[in-house]
């Protein structure tokens, strides 16, 4: 399968799970607040009459979150893109909501005659009805496109990390992203590196690279390729075969200095993962 049709297919199935379990919980509210409302009216309310109309609306919902997905990758959110694919989806809220108030208008004209007992009236004021079920339906079709936009990172970054892994495996090379570089290093020149906020400075053969990963995704890569590394601080990664000495700081932490002359502190924590 192509490997890019099986990351849409792990991504759409995903949003459909998360969708499912935020639209039961939010029909599930409503409908209580419905009941909550119609017993402080003190009129007379059939119970099941709210309970039936957040079920179609939310069973239309589901049935649109797939073509929400399909709608979503035609017409991504990227760096390049963001700014005419602001106007396309406000072009896709239009058409889920209308998808939407047909579904769950469908679902009630079918079902209300023979659950609750009579028909179903939709729209006392058109234009206004309208407008209150747009307003309405503008945060699940947010919530399906920002979930589908998330969970495609998440998942392109896993692959990424895989394929990073596997290279190093293969090749003892080291993958890392900076920029809109891609730069492929000898894992066995590595003599340090240190966490930067959602980067990772390295110290590697004279020169120092700045890479987007996380200090334990970069120490698996080193890994893979066979490098013995140890962390000696949160923040602190190092080839065990570039350092020169270590001595105690005297405070139960300790410096180490490595064969770049590059002096680094350790914290007393990892002081036997160095060991």
């Amino acid at each position: 399968m192509n490997p890019d049709l099986a990351l849409e297919r792990r991504v759409l199935s995903r949003v459909i799970i998360i969708s499912a379990i935020f639209l039961v919980a939010v029909a599930a509210i409503n409908a209580l607040t419905l009941t909550t409302e119609a017993e402080r009216s003190g009129l007379p309310y059939d119970p099941r009459e709210p309970w039936l109309l957040e079920i179609t609306s939310v069973l239309t919902l589901f049935a649109l979150v797939p073509l929400v997905g399909l709608y979503e990758r035609r017409f991504p959110f990227t760096p390049d893109s963001w700014r005419i694919a602001i106007l396309w989806h406000i072009l896709g809220t239009v058409l889920f909501s209308a998808g939407h108030i047909l579904g769950m208008w469908l679902l009630r004209t079918l079902t209300f005659p023979l659950v609750i007992g009579h028909p179903y009236v939709f729209f006392d004021d058109l234009p206004t009805d309208l407008l209150y079920e747009y307003r309405k339906d503008l945060l699940p079709y947010a919530v399906v496109v920002l979930t589908l936009t998330l969970v495609r990172s998440l998942e392109e970054h896993r692959r990424e990390g895989e394929a990073a892994r596997a290279e190093a495996r293969e090749t003892g090379r080291l993958t890392l992203k900076s920029g809109g570089r891609t730069i492929f290093l000898d894992a066995t020149t590595l003599d340090w590196a240190e966490a930067a906020g959602n980067y990772v400075e390295i110290r590697a053969a004279g020169r120092t690279h700045l890479a987007r990963l996380s200090l334990t995704a970069l120490e698996q890569q080193l890994a893979d390729a066979g490098v013995d590394v140890a962390r000696i601080h949160r923040s602190y990664l190092v080839n065990r075969l570039k350092v020169e000495q270590v001595e105690p700081a005297g405070d139960g932490d300790f410096r180490i200095r490595m064969t770049d002359g590059t002096e680094l502190r350790g914290s007393r924590r990892f002081r036997a993962a160095l060991a």
